[in-house]
């Protein structure tokens, strides 16, 4: 204990005191540089794990965008491919979309991308890996729910999985990504087989001076033909329609033959010539103005159907003649047993009433007996004549001009003519079916030629006493025998004597023959109940729709490109502008599209000019606005567009709209062709359309008998994405 205190004292002495500093400051410092080495070998043992562990992250992450690369070089291989049927992605889909398949999750297409197929993929490899690792991969296109729209399309996704192996990394590091796509049928198997639809009623459809041509198709089998539709919507209320096309009795759409133009469509019904009659002044004015003339008819053969009491004594001429012979006959009515006083005493029995004469009676019988009734037919154009003469000026072909004296009143509608649309093609030689309430018109000139009677005199002498022509009277009701129905006929054309027009004839006809009947396509006019709600249909639950767009300015900015220095529209499926913002859609700068898609604008008009496809066989267009007008553009008198146009609203009385919301075409001062076809509510009398100006359609066959109207749609955005980074 002494000592160890001792030792102790000794220790905290000065001397020793010194000593201890020393060593403890030694012992300090070699205490120090030892924890310094172990936190040097201990830091230097973190970093090195650490850094290890970094760059074992950089390589896996180097390693998934290789992967991504080559997701995206099968991407852009099944987007090149999806849409040309001479791939195998493109081949598989059109044969899955041939097969109509119904609803269910279906495998279209599956194949596996091997490193060798995945070229500029795996030249990133050794470009960032040293040739030490691989891309390859796996598309599967996935089909897993069907559209019932016009024609069957299909929903689904693509799925893409990019696999990359690197030999520092053991396992193999895979990322999967999908992609909706849509399989959409552009096809409407209804309004695509019309030419030219119009709802309303167009009073200018006969306009000589603004033609309007539509140019069917021209197919191999004689049973496929185009159609037109042209109905009688918003008609105006008249006398004769006080309900416009509401009205019990149907408002027809009347189509003007013009014999000069159209004889080609007449065939064996084409036999001009002149009425041969006894003045060759009348003759002479009949030439040239008649597509058919009926041989001279003996009026006796058709008597039986009149009776000299009652059908006769209202007829002017005729009446007209009674009293003359009346008046020539006062001098000697005092002359008892002479022929004027016999005539007088009939006079005073009838009360001077022809109806109750029966010198009337003995002279309209005499007529009968000598009487010829001609008739011939002619057009809108002829009777209107040229410089304001017509043949119809002369007495006995001005029947006729009581129909349009008449019928002014009931119906202005009917007054308006002139030559009708070129519905045939320029040729005429194109059978095109026509719906709606259409008659083809042209008229009928009668007349009963000048005759002279011979009459016995007393002592054994003769009188030939001659009688004026007497024209056939346009009657509606009947009033004479002009208006009377004949039993039997003249003939099967020729119930009525009278000069009228003639609208019972189908145009139809022309190819169909008499006995035409609908066609064997699905028709607008169904029952009787005309074409009003027809739309080009589409899925209106918008899910074949693989683009929208809110603005205009959003579908120009995205869909219009320059492609070979040319502003080129971009097409891809069904394309929706909902135009919030209400401004034109403006195409009048774009000439060219590329792809297949139909546009559809819910409000607003388009602005439309030249505009044809990059690829006539395979590219496609169509418009269809839903709410607006197309409005031609052009820096040229003739737009020549290649698609196919729709601007038809929907009403809640499809009878009577406003024209101010119906869709349609304004031509803005320029002629247009159309190849493709044309669907509107109306033509607005084709107000802008320049005198001399046109509206042409040529219906085009693909979009008629399309062979394989189909976009499939890859979307833009991923709706999975995953990254497996220890995949076996």
């Amino acid at each position: 204990m002494k000592t160890t205190l001792k030792k102790l004292l000794q220790a905290f002495s000065p001397a020793a005191t010194l000593r201890g500093k020393r060593g403890f400051v030694l012992f300090l410092v070699c205490t120090l540089a030892l924890v310094m080495m172990i936190m040097i070998i201990g830091l230097s043992s973190h970093k090195s794990g650490a850094v290890l562990q970094l760059n074992r992250t950089i390589e896996q992450e180097r390693v998934v965008l290789l992967a991504q690369a080559g997701i995206n070089e099968m991407l852009a291989t099944v987007k090149a491919g999806v849409n040309d049927r001479n791939s195998t992605i493109g081949s598989r889909i059109q044969s899955f979309w041939k097969s109509k398949p119904g609803d269910g999750a279906r495998v279209v297409y599956k194949a596996d991308f091997p490193a060798s197929a995945l070229k500029l993929s795996n030249k990133l490899v050794d470009e960032y890996l040293g040739k030490k690792g691989e891309v390859s991969g796996q598309v599967s296109i996935i089909v897993t729910e069907r559209v019932n729209a016009p024609g069957p399309s299909y929903i689904g996704h693509v799925e893409l999985i990019g696999k990359a192996r690197y030999k520092d990394i053991p396992a193999e590091i895979r990322v999967k990504e999908r992609r909706e796509i849509k399989i959409v049928d552009l096809a409407d198997p209804f309004t695509d087989k019309y030419a030219l639809f119009v709802k309303s009623f167009c009073r200018s459809l006969n306009s000589p001076k603004k033609r309007i041509i539509v140019q069917g198709v021209t197919p191999d089998d004689p049973t496929r033909y185009s159609f037109v539709y042209l109905g009688n919507r918003s008609y105006p209320s008249c006398p004769e329609f006080p309900q416009g096309a509401r009205s019990a009795k149907t408002p027809p759409v009347l189509l003007d033959l013009d014999f000069k133009e159209d004889r080609r469509l007449l065939g064996g019904f084409y036999k001009p010539g002149s009425f041969q009659t006894i003045n060759s002044q009348y003759a002479a004015a009949s030439n040239g103005n008649l597509f058919f003339v009926n041989p001279p008819f003996p009026f006796s053969t058709i008597s039986g159907s009149f009776s000299p009491a009652s059908d006769f004594h209202k007829t002017p001429e005729l009446v007209n003649i009674y009293k003359s012979i009346i008046d020539s006959s006062k001098d000697y009515s005092a002359t008892e047993g002479s022929l004027g006083y016999v005539i007088a005493k009939d006079y005073q029995k009838s009360g001077g009433n022809p109806a109750n004469s029966d010198i009337f009676r003995s002279l309209v019988s005499s007529l009968m007996h000598n009487w010829k009734y001609f008739y011939g037919y002619s057009d809108y154009a002829s009777i209107m004549g040229s410089g304001g003469k017509s043949f119809t000026d002369e007495h006995p072909f001005s029947g006729i001009s009581e129909y349009f004296h008449q019928i002014k009143t009931a119906n202005p509608q009917r007054v308006a003519g002139g030559k009708m649309p070129l519905l045939f093609g320029e040729g005429r030689d194109i059978p095109v079916y026509v719906e709606g309430p259409v008659h083809l018109r042209f008229f009928k000139i009668a007349f009963v030629d000048e005759i002279s009677i011979s009459f016995n005199l007393h002592g054994g002498n003769t009188l030939d006493v001659p009688f004026p022509p007497v024209p056939m009277h346009y009657e509606n009701p009947a009033e004479t025998f002009s208006g009377k129905q004949l039993s039997p006929p003249v003939d099967k054309r020729t119930d009525r004597l009278m000069s009228m027009p003639i609208e019972h004839f189908s145009i139809n006809n022309f190819f169909f023959g008499a006995g035409a009947t609908a066609a064997k396509t699905p028709t607008a006019v169904k029952s009787g109940i005309e074409g009003y709600d027809v739309f080009p249909a589409f899925d209106e639950s918008l899910r074949t729709v693989s683009h929208f767009y809110q603005t205009t300015d959003q579908f120009i900015s995205d869909r219009i490109k320059n492609i070979n220095g040319k502003k080129t529209l971009d097409l891809d499926g069904v394309l929706l502008i909902v135009n919030s913002a209400g401004k034109p859609l403006d195409l009048s700068s774009v000439q060219k599209y590329t792809g297949r898609g139909r546009i559809i604008m819910d409000e607003g008009h388009c602005h439309i000019g030249n505009l044809s496809p990059v690829d006539s066989k395979n590219d496609s267009l169509g418009i269809y606005l839903m709410s607006g007008r197309f409005v031609i553009k052009s820096d040229t008198g003739t737009a020549n567009i290649y698609a196919s146009l729709a601007a038809t609203s929907c009403f809640s009385d499809n009878s009577s709209v406003s024209s101010s919301s119906e869709g349609g075409i304004e031509f803005d001062g320029k002629s247009v062709n159309i190849f493709g076809n044309l669907m509107i509510d109306n033509l607005f009398e084709m107000r802008n359309l320049p005198d001399g100006g046109h509206l042409k359609v040529v219906h085009n066959p693909r979009l008629y008998f399309p062979d394989y109207p189909v976009r499939v749609s890859i979307g833009e955005t991923r709706s999975l994405l995953a990254v497996d980074y220890n995949a076996e």
